[in-house]
C-alpha cells in the first residue's frame, strides 16, 4: 500500500507540472522500466577531497542568494520546508530515502531548489536511491553518489561544479575517503562536465533485468583503455 501510495503521488505531480500527455508518456515508460531494463554505465572511482588544493572561492558561482544544505532526514526536511526550501516533491520517494539514510545535497537559489545529489554511506541507503549494484566497500569508508540534477533554468553557471566541491566537504565531514559512483554511458553531458583531473573510469557495468530476474556485470578496464579515456575526457560511444 505504501508503495501504491507513493506512485499516486508521483502520478499527481507529474499531471500537475507537465499535463496529461506527459503523464501517459511517463506511465508507459514506468510499465516498460518494469518489464525490462538494459543500461550499461561508466563507473567511477575518487579520492576524497578531490580538489584538495583548492577552496571554496574557487567554485563559488556567481548566482545571488545560494544556500546549499545537506539534509539527512525528514525532520531536517520538514524544518527546511518551514522556512521555504522544499526539495521533496520534486524526487520519488525521497521521505523513504532520508529514513533509510539517504542525505540529499541542495543547493538553493532563493528558496528554489537549483541543484541536488544523493549521497550513501551505508548499503541500505544506497539500495534505496535505485542505483546500480557496483561495489561500494561502505566498512571501509567509501561512499556513493547518484541522483545528480540540476536546475534547468540554472545550468551553465557553475552549479554543478560547485556542489563537487560541496560534495568532498560533506565526505570529509563524515570521514569517507573514497567516493564512488556510475554515470550512464548514453549521459554524454555528465561525462563531459566531470573535472579533467579526475581518474577516468575504472570498469563498464552492465545491468539486464527481465521482470524479477537481475543480472550485473562489470567489467575491469585495461590500463590503455583508462589512458585513452583519460586523453580524450570522454569515453568512447
Amino acid at each position: 500500500m505504501k508503495r501504491l501510495a507513493q506512485l499516486l503521488d508521483d502520478a499527481r505531480r507529474v499531471y500537475r507540472t507537465g499535463g496529461m500527455m506527459h503523464l501517459l508518456g511517463r506511465t508507459v515508460a514506468f510499465i516498460g522500466y518494469c518489464l525490462f531494463q538494459h543500461r550499461r554505465y561508466w563507473l567511477y572511482s575518487e579520492p576524497v577531497p578531490g580538489y584538495p588544493d583548492l577552496t571554496e572561492a574557487d567554485f563559488f558561482p556567481r548566482i545571488d542568494g545560494l544556500t546549499w544544505k545537506a539534509v539527512s532526514s525528514n525532520q531536517e526536511a520538514d524544518e527546511l520546508e518551514a522556512q521555504g526550501f522544499e526539495f521533496r516533491s520534486l524526487v520519488p520517494n525521497a521521505k523513504e530515502r532520508l529514513d533509510r539514510g539517504a542525505v540529499a545535497l541542495c543547493i538553493f537559489v532563493g528558496s528554489e531548489l537549483g541543484n541536488m545529489a544523493w549521497v550513501a554511506t551505508t548499503e541500505e541507503a544506497r539500495d534505496c536511491m535505485g542505483e546500480s549494484p557496483y561495489r561500494v566497500d561502505f566498512a571501509n569508508h567509501e561512499s556513493c553518489w547518484g541522483g545528480i540534477w540540476t536546475n534547468p533554468k540554472y545550468r551553465r553557471l557553475g552549479l554543478r561544479r560547485y556542489a563537487r566541491f560541496k560534495l568532498d566537504e560533506f565526505l570529509l565531514s563524515v570521514d569517507v575517503v573514497r567516493s564512488r559512483g556510475a554515470i550512464l554511458k548514453s549521459n554524454t553531458a555528465a561525462i563531459r562536465s566531470r573535472p579533467a583531473h579526475f581518474p577516468p573510469p575504472y570498469a563498464e557495468g552492465r545491468l539486464l533485468r527481465i521482470l524479477w530476474c537481475k543480472s550485473w556485470k562489470e567489467r575491469p578496464l585495461s590500463v590503455e583503455e583508462q589512458e585513452a579515456m583519460r586523453q580524450a575526457n570522454e569515453p568512447p560511444g
